[in-house]
């Protein structure tokens, strides 16, 4: 679905948010309350997640599936649009930005799920990729099977996010929720695995990016975060004490209010700044 967000009366190019794995549009409805009467915020149901979720293209493969049916939402919108993703969300967000950079006006990533490039990378890279496909292996192992062999997988996966107990804590109905999730998570393994951008692909892109990771992320998820960041020629990236993978969700303000102060940024940037002169008395 489309959340049906109130327009605003404002002349800055809209916001588009892409959630994470496991979510949905409806993630990002406190980043619209926070920055209501200043942007506009679009966000979307990704293939495989929510009640009207967009339809990826078959005929393209990686990211691009899902990248393309982002692409044209924005089309629609007439005009570049500052573009935030978090976690696949993120994956998919560079996407859209390596296939239509001309729609982006800036970029603001929250520990971008994009493993693929650690496989040709030096031993602490591969050594994180192999961490990451032995997750992505026990999700697929699990998808397709009973409840039981789905609510394993999905613990697997959420807790290595999370943290170890994370699984453990979520009522029943949580549990039930996420565990026919499973699927979907492994389309997005399945997609992120299968992308062949690298690092220097990213050189070429000129826009404004704000890379941020939390540091009781898992490792890899800030390691992927400062290679991208410093691939990017105008990427700054924000390391936030006490916050995990999922703080978008769990602390968005934290979250949101860099948001703001980076598309706020790049709308309105400040081209000149001098103090007036002062004579002594």
């Amino acid at each position: 679905m489309t959340i049906p967000f109130r327009p605003t009366e404002t002349g800055n190019a809209p916001i588009v948010a892409l959630h994470s794995s496991a979510s949905s549009s409806g993630q990002w409805r406190q980043l619209e309350a926070d920055l209501e009467g200043r942007f506009e915020v679009f966000a979307f149901d990704l293939p495989g997640y929510g009640r009207a979720p967009l339809a990826s293209d078959p005929s393209r493969t990686g990211a691009a599936g899902s990248a393309a049916a982002v692409v044209q939402e924005i089309e629609k919108l007439e005009g570049a649009v500052h573009l935030v993703g978090h976690s696949n969300g993120g994956g998919i967000a560079i996407k859209v930005a390596l296939m239509r950079p001309d729609l982006v006006k800036s970029l603001t990533l929250y520990e971008p799920a994009a493993f693929h490039f650690l496989k040709h990378g030096k031993n602490a890279s591969q050594r994180l990729f192999q961490q990451i496909q032995g997750i992505s292996d026990q999700v697929a192992a699990a998808a397709g099977e009973d409840d039981d062999a789905a609510a394993a997988g999905m613990k697997q996966f959420l807790d290595f996010w999370n943290g170890e107990g994370f699984w453990a804590g979520l009522p029943v109905s949580a549990r039930q929720r996420f565990a026919g999730q499973i699927s979907s998570i492994m389309t997005d393994f399945t997609n992120g695995f299968a992308e062949t951008w690298a690092l220097k692909d990213l050189f070429g892109l000129d826009i404004p990016t704000l890379v941020m990771t939390g540091l009781d992320s898992p490792e890899i998820a800030q390691h992927v975060a400062v290679a991208i960041a410093k691939a990017l020629p105008k990427a700054r990236i924000a390391l936030l004490p006490e916050l995990g993978h999922m703080a978008p969700i769990f602390q968005p303000e934290w979250i949101n209010s860099r948001i703001f102060e980076h598309v706020a940024t790049v709308e309105r940037p400040i081209v000149t700044c001098s103090w007036p002169s002062q004579e002594a008395a």
